[in-house]
């Protein structure tokens, strides 16, 4: 009798069993057969030459090389996000791709009553449950960067072009200045601010104001308008670019950019979300990932320049330095990264409102 009851709970067990590892499979099958379906949200014009499209460009080549169905909405503001995303995840667009950190408030918003839906918010930090941020790592190409700058000046005088003086801007500068003086140690980098992102005539307006007190012969940028790019090589400056290669825009100043490649980082998340194996993270992408770096030298860079630009290259990739490491001084004199140290990526990422030794902010 025992030996019956035990053969009927092990029947019993067993159908019962399969049937769930069935039920498992159907839905797991029905998840896997979900038709991958993309939007991205740009701040900018897809065709802007600059931090919109590069999103844009790299999108557009992951979408043709694997088959993606993917829609793009530019020139949407912070506010208008979350009524330019609803109608979007009506239609059944479940990977939510933005460039703006300004999206990321309006997350929460949409996370309850969309729970199966990704979201990726490039420029931002935050993330929770189904949203992740990424950033480059655009302080190690700008180090690069100012190697290019430093060795190209003839004046010592180099200027820099600003939107907003924020830890990400600032960050940019000082890798910048550190890279001039290594090569130049008594050059100065002069800073001025736009306090737009976008707008072209704050930008111009700042770059002659600049060019007009100083004796600057080399100029780079941290906004998205390209008018500074313009202005200066209106008066025959050297440039540095910006998020985007624009190289043939200005065959007779342009030295080199420091630009994203988005298209690797954009297959590798998103594979991962069709996998169910997303992760609520900040990705912060190196210059080994791939994910930004140093456009190539043009022939107007100064002779011999690109072997010191690849030796330090070669110290970032092999983990031997990265940009901060001490002995670095502020302006003040006072000495923010002790030698043989390193900062932490929290102090990068949130806390530097400070300047190396060499910027000028006026």
């Amino acid at each position: 009798m025992k030996k019956a009851f035990l053969i009927l709970l092990f029947l019993f067990l067993a159908i019962g069993g399969g049937s769930f590892w069935i039920r498992q499979r159907l839905k797991a099958d029905t998840e896997e057969q979900r038709e991958t379906r993309i939007a991205v949200i740009l701040s900018g014009s897809r065709d802007d030459r600059s931090y919109s499209q590069a999103y844009y460009d790299g999108m557009l080549a992951y979408a043709e090389s694997a088959g993606k169905d993917v829609v793009f909405y530019d020139c949407v503001s912070p506010e208008d996000f979350e009524k330019t995303v609803r109608p979007v995840l009506e239609e059944g667009y479940w990977i939510i791709i933005g460039d703006h950190y300004g999206y990321e408030p309006y997350i929460e918003g949409l996370t309850e009553t969309y729970p199966d839906v990704y979201y990726l918010i490039g420029s931002g930090t935050g993330y929770s449950a189904n949203h992740a941020s990424f950033l480059g790592r655009v302080y190690q190409a700008r180090y690069l960067s100012g190697i290019v700058a430093g060795k190209r000046t003839a004046t010592g005088e180099i200027g820099y072009i600003i939107a907003m003086p924020i830890p990400e801007t600032i960050r940019q500068v000082n890798a910048f200045t550190l890279g001039v003086r290594k090569v130049n140690p008594e050059a100065k980098v002069y800073v001025r601010f736009t306090n737009d992102w976008n707008d072209d005539e704050l930008a111009a307006e700042a770059t002659n104001a600049l060019l007009d007190a100083h004796n600057i012969d080399v100029l780079s940028l941290h906004t998205n308008s390209l008018a500074p790019l313009y202005e200066a090589d209106a008066r025959g400056v050297y440039l540095i670019g910006n998020n985007y290669d624009n190289r043939d825009l200005f065959p007779k100043t342009y030295l080199t950019a420091c630009v994203f490649q988005w298209e690797s980082f954009f297959a590798e998340r998103i594979s991962e979300c069709e996998r169910h194996k997303f992760t609520a993270k900040h990705y912060w992408e190196s210059l080994k990932a791939g994910s930004v770096t140093l456009a190539p030298l043009t022939g107007n860079v100064y002779f011999a320049t690109g072997d010191e630009v690849e030796a330090e290259r070669r110290r970032i990739l092999n983990g031997e330095f990265d940009v901060f490491y001490g002995p670095v001084t502020d302006i003040y004199g006072t000495v923010r990264v002790r030698e043989g140290e390193n900062l932490p990526d929290e102090e990068l990422l949130y806390n530097m409102h400070w300047y190396v030794d060499g910027v000028v902010v006026e």
